[in-house]
Parts: C-alpha cells; structure tokens; sequence
C-alpha cells in the first residue's frame, strides 16, 4: 500500500504514522461485513506463535503491506501484530490507555482511596505490562488482555504503533496516558537548543 493510499485514513485513525494506518487498512478489510473472513479471525485468535500465524496467508498479506513501511518490523512481530488485531472488534478514537486509565490524574482526586471511579485496568496488570519485553510472547498476551479488557473497542492504528515499536518510548506514553497525567516532557536531545544571539538583543 502506498503513501497516497494510507493519507485519507489519517483522520479516521488518528494516526500520524505509516504503521498505523497501514495496520488499520488490514485490520479494516478483515473484518469488512460484507468481504472481511470470520474465518481466518478465527483460526488466527486461536493460534498461540507466530509459526501458527504463517498458516494464514491473511496473516502474510499484513507482512506483505508492510515492505516499504520504515522502519520495517519482523516478520514474526508482524504476525503476532496480526494476532493481537484480529481481537479487536471495533475501531474508536481514543488511545488504548486512555480508554482503559484513570479519567483524572489519582493525586487530583479526593477520592483516590477508592470512592471514585477505578480504572479498568488494574494498576498491576499495568505495571505488568510495562515490564514485559519487546520480543516475548508476555507481550502478546498483555496487549491481548487489553483488548479483550475493553471489550473489544481499541484504537486500532495506535495499538499497532505501540505493539511494533515497543520499547522505553512507547512505555513512556502509556504510562502518562494511563494515570491521566498529560503529556511526557521531552528529553533534552528533542528540544531545541537555539539561544538568541548577542547580535538579536
């Protein structure tokens, strides 16, 4: 799938990268109601490694799309991506985290005792989930969970992204997504350092 393909789905998916509209486009077809296959979701949420995703050529087509995305994943992250996508029933704007997270930041709240409204995701699955690593199956099982955890309504293009590029960035958003505490502050190396010159003064 080219750039000009994926560019209108970038307000329906809220997603600014290729890998998350290029996921969607798959996830989308999929579960199309008058051409997507119920049968290939099924057999692929059925299946427990990415050897057992390469038996759908479902599964190979989301690899296939993917050949000219930067940067490429691995084949096996593509298929287990597959794995994790095909949970989700319904695509709908707000992040994964924000959907499953606290609505107001804790220390905010008077009623952080637990008077108020939990969040669905406990706090040590969170914790569980951030600890997981980029390549192990825990991964798949975490994102699965969240999935099945909202029921099915996941934003699919920013599930992808975080799924694919897993690792202390993607960790980093989660987190500040799930407490409900704004935006991560960034690091020093993605700020810009220019200071007013002498002569501008």
């Amino acid at each position: 799938m080219s750039n000009t393909d994926v560019a209108p789905l970038r307000e329906m998916t809220g997603s600014s990268t290729t890998a998350g509209k290029v996921a969607f486009a798959w996830w989308s077809r999929l579960t199309d109601k008058k051409t997507g296959d119920a049968g290939a979701r099924a057999r692929l949420r059925r299946s427990h490694t990415p050897a057992e995703a390469l038996g759908e050529r479902t599964a190979l087509s989301l690899v296939r799309q993917f050949e000219k995305v930067r940067p490429k994943p691995s084949t096996n992250r593509l298929l287990d991506l597959a794995r994790v996508l095909v949970h989700v029933r319904e695509h709908v704007p707000i992040t994964p985290m924000r959907a499953a997270g606290w609505k107001t930041f804790p220390h905010d709240r008077a009623d952080v005792g637990g008077l108020g409204e939990r969040p669905l995701l406990s706090e040590v699955r969170f914790r569980r989930l951030m600890r997981a690593e980029r390549d192990n199956d825990e991964l798949v099982a975490a994102f699965i969970r969240l999935v099945r955890l909202l029921d099915g309504s996941c934003n699919v293009a920013r599930l992808a992204e975080d799924f694919l590029y897993w690792g202390d960035r993607s960790r980093e958003k989660m987190a500040f997504e799930y407490y409900a505490a704004g935006s991560p502050i960034p690091a020093w190396s993605e700020v810009s350092t220019d200071t007013p010159s002498e002569d501008n003064e």
